[in-house]
């Protein structure tokens, strides 16, 4: 199965793209926690940031064990600050 996920600031300027369509193999439950740890190996740029991020799936924050379809939509949101 292959996620899109949407990547902002630094993420997306570390990956060289606002989009990242990772596979997972069609067995496997997929995970936020699996999610990442695909981003991981597929692009590598992204390792030192990824510590620091939240999943979004369908415009609200999971945690790591949420299940993500193929229609979610799936964004990776890095730490902000602000008033």
């Amino acid at each position: 199965m292959q996620i899109s996920i949407r990547l902002f600031g630094p993420m997306a300027l570390a990956a060289g793209k606002s989009i990242v369509d990772v596979t997972i193999a069609d067995d496997t439950e997929i995970t936020c926690a699996a999610l990442r740890l695909e981003l991981t190996r597929s692009v590598p740029s992204l390792l030192g940031l990824l510590s620091a991020c939240r999943f979004a799936v369908n415009h609200e924050f999971v945690g790591e064990d949420q299940v993500v379809g193929a229609g979610d939509e799936v964004a990776l949101i890095g730490m902000v600050s602000g008033g």
